[in-house]
């Protein structure tokens, strides 16, 4: 899940959401196969807003349950069942984790948020766990190489002991089953750098392929073969 200027949603879940659509398949994944939803913003003041968007038919609305937070420039994870908003800011940065309950379209916060408040980050996940690189701090003004990661199974948050090559904020995230990518930023010169996090051991690497055009403050999906950014 990736943020586009201060909006942040939940679109990491998209690819199993249209193989179950196409196969008619709700059985594991019932409501978030249905919805994509889109939390806090600015405009012109903090936003608290959850909006939804129906796939059958491309429609907005809101639900009505908010974040139990205002704040932008976060990032979002999502598992079958739950939708978690982190970080931002509220105003300053904050590690607060907000989830959504897909069953019931609340929000609530568990509790356990996660290390090092920032915001202009990114986001990517696997079925265990929800992890979330880069950004940016202030004061004092310092881009982040650190990842959090939030633990599905018991919705804690950790720091695991890997980095992003270089530290950068306004960069996005795309995922498949086995890898996260986050690509560009400002690092502090604007950069088209990608970091490949590989999930089964939570090392990074650099493939070596790079975005065709340095950029930050990006967005980026994803599909069963590829990402864009």
């Amino acid at each position: 899940m990736s943020i586009i200027g201060d909006v942040f949603g939940l679109t990491s879940i998209y690819e199993r959401q249209v193989e179950n659509i196409a196969d008619n398949n709700f059985d594991s994944w019932p409501e978030s196969a249905l919805y994509g939803y889109f939390g806090g913003g600015y405009g012109p003041a903090l936003e608290d807003t959850v909006d939804r968007v129906d796939f059958s038919n491309e429609t907005f609305s809101a639900p009505g349950n908010e974040l139990t937070q205002a704040r932008r420039q976060g990032a979002a994870v999502s598992t079958g069942s739950y939708g978690y908003f982190a970080y931002g800011y509220a105003p300053g940065e904050t590690g607060t984790v907000d989830r959504l309950d897909f069953s019931s379209e609340t929000c609530s916060n568990p509790g356990n948020n996660l290390p090092t408040g920032r915001r202009l980050l990114a986001a990517v996940s696997n079925e265990s766990y929800g992890y979330f690189g880069g950004g940016y701090t202030n004061p004092p003004a310092i881009r982040r190489d650190i990842i959090s990661r939030i633990d599905f199974s018991n919705e804690t948050g950790s720091a695991p002991t890997v980095e992003l090559s270089d530290a950068r904020y306004g960069l996005g995230a795309v995922s498949s089953d086995n890898y996260g990518y986050f690509g560009g930023g400002n690092s502090p010169a604007i950069v088209n750098t990608v970091d490949r996090l590989d999930f089964s051991n939570e090392t990074f690497s650099l493939p070596g392929n790079e975005l065709t055009q340095a950029r930050y403050y990006l967005t980026a999906v994803s599909s069963n073969s590829y990402g864009y950014f």
